[in-house]
């Protein structure tokens, strides 16, 4: 079982080399439209639990990134490490994701960090998302880690993809693998507040080190750290650092 750890360690630092070139590639939004693509075919597999299809579109995908963000090198290396994962990769997700929706959805989350322009982001959703099926695996074949350890997973979860939506029922099964409750009992013993709650610390944290230290308009910085209403990022600000977005970025230039 190291040995396959150690290859998806291998498949994850390669695969965020390329989604690191992808930040300046001069074709990103063709790429990453192209990717999007293959996320339509891994939600018509997963409805039809189809798991042969769904692991082909899924392959597809990974590899595209590789393939137009990386040198022949990085591909060829990419294809000996996949091909050598192929049998676990199969037999893992049959045994371990009763749901593929489930799993199409952690690849919604993966492609949307891609998308992002932090490269702290791409790195740590890109590792996060090729050790779940690792960690899946020690779990349900009765290697359970701490409670410590599921906090800290969801809790690093959650910081990376702070600027999406995500569902805590969906993290709590998927990712901490506790139940929602517990994960919520957790989070007030150790932060003394809710995960949601802290998700918003989270991104007021980024949103204002965004407006200390870019040029992007208040809107720009509230999509950046997952607000799709403006209204609410200006009042979730104002409530956690008693001025408005606009003030704080005039008062730090």
């Amino acid at each position: 079982m190291e040995d396959v750890h150690e290859l998806c360690r291998l498949r994850s630092t390669l695969e965020s080399f390329a989604a690191l070139r992808l930040q300046g590639h001069p074709q990103r939004v063709g790429i990453l439209a192209a990717l999007r693509e293959y996320l339509a075919g891994l939600q018509r597999a997963a409805q039809r639990s189809n798991y042969a299809e769904f692991h082909r579109v899924d392959m597809k995908l990974h590899r595209e990134l590789v393939a137009s963000c990386g040198p022949p090198e990085l591909v060829q290396s990419w294809d000996l490490v996949a091909a050598s994962l192929e049998p676990w990769l199969t037999g893992n997700r049959r045994t371990h994701w009763p749901s593929l929706m489930a799993l199409y959805r952690e690849h919604i989350y993966l492609l949307e960090a891609w998308d992002s322009h932090d490269p702290w982001v791409v790195e740590q959703a890109t590792h996060q998302h090729l050790e779940a099926g690792w960690y899946r695996a020690s779990v349900k074949e009765g290697r359970v880690p701490s409670e410590g350890d599921s906090l800290d997973r969801v809790a690093s979860f959650l910081s990376t993809h702070h600027a999406s939506r995500v569902s805590m029922e969906w993290v709590a099964m998927n990712v901490g693998y506790i139940s929602t409750s517990h994960m919520n009992r957790l989070f007030r013993q150790h932060f003394g507040k809710s995960p949601y709650a802290w998700l918003r610390q989270i991104r007021m944290d980024r949103a204002s080190q965004l407006l200390s230290s870019t040029d992007h308009t208040v809107a720009q910085v509230g999509r950046m750290v997952g607000y799709k209403n403006a209204s609410h990022f200006v009042r979730d600000f104002r409530d956690s650092f008693q001025v408005t977005p606009k003030q704080f970025h005039k008062d730090r230039k």
